[in-house]
């Protein structure tokens, strides 16, 4: 499943296929048992961290309820491909988690639980999430790291997707609306990146389509964590002079981080007028 749905590398198939006998069985059970509880359920569920011994105890729950992401794809009205672009999302960040630690983990095997619940979808470039009260339904917009070009096109592409797409597969909350409201909490929307990549930047031009809300005001503005992992791969605790600078964003980081710049994780709602 890792290698044909996923799109896992070998190594990382392999070492999870090794560790599996060794992997604390009422922890699996209970994990798997939030998902299969809550089918349909918005947005994510907190999971505890994995075990330091077992840095891939949280993928096997996940793997365990495909088939219950599978029926409620289904009953949806979507068909495999949709799934397998859910879940290809895993492959991603098994290989995010062997350049930063080094060996085969899943350090946030709780993010995956919105992909197998049913709440999150890949349309085109970018990744959307339902979230939001009932009388007041979001989508939430999240962005993969292996997903290609951020261009305004892509963007546009995706969004139009969505417009359709979640009033199509999610009618009770969606349909008869006017478009869905879209938001997206992420470090790319820090105004303080403007300061230091070039001025047509895609991450530029991608923030630029959002109202800013915050960051002062929402809990977890601290982008120290994301921009290391997500620009870096790398640990929040390597020093800033082992980071690699190998493309033009990460010297552009690595001149604010040296020039004192504490980058921030603002949400934003995007203005559709824009796209």
């Amino acid at each position: 499943m890792l290698l044909e749905r996923c799109g896992a590398d070998p190594d990382d198939a392999e070492a999870a296929a090794a560790a599996l006998d060794q992997a604390p069985p009422d922890l699996l059970e209970e994990l798997y048992r939030t998902i299969e509880s809550d089918m349909g359920g918005l947005k994510w569920l907190q999971w505890p961290k994995p075990p330091p011994e077992q840095p891939l105890a949280g993928l096997y729950p996940l793997l365990s309820a495909v088939p219950l992401m599978d029926a409620f794809h289904r009953e949806r009205g979507l068909d495999r491909a949709a799934s397998d672009l859910v879940l290809a999302d895993i492959g991603e960040k098994l290989r995010l988690n062997r350049r930063m630690h080094g060996g085969a983990g899943l350090d946030v095997a709780g993010w995956f639980t919105g992909h197998l619940r049913g709440s999150l979808y890949q349309l085109g470039r970018l990744q959307f999430c339902v979230e939001g009260a009932e009388s007041k339904p979001l989508l939430g917009m999240h962005i993969r790291g292996e997903g290609g070009p951020l261009s305004p096109e892509a963007v546009a592409d995706s969004v139009s997707q969505a417009v359709e797409f979640f009033p199509r597969v999610f009618p009770e909350r969606f349909a008869g609306r006017e478009a869905p409201t879209f938001t997206c909490t992420s470090w790319l929307l820090d105004p303080q990146l403007r300061d230091w990549l070039p001025e047509r930047s895609n991450i530029l031009r991608f923030a630029s389509l959002f109202d800013l809300v915050g960051p002062a005001s929402q809990p977890g503005t601290n982008g120290h964590e994301d921009v290391w992992r997500f620009a870096f791969a790398a640990v929040p605790a390597t020093p800033a002079a082992d980071l690699p600078e190998d493309n033009t964003l990460q010297r552009s980081l690595l001149k604010g981080i040296r020039a004192g710049v504490e980058w921030q994780v603002p949400m934003g709602v995007l203005a559709l007028d824009r796209l």
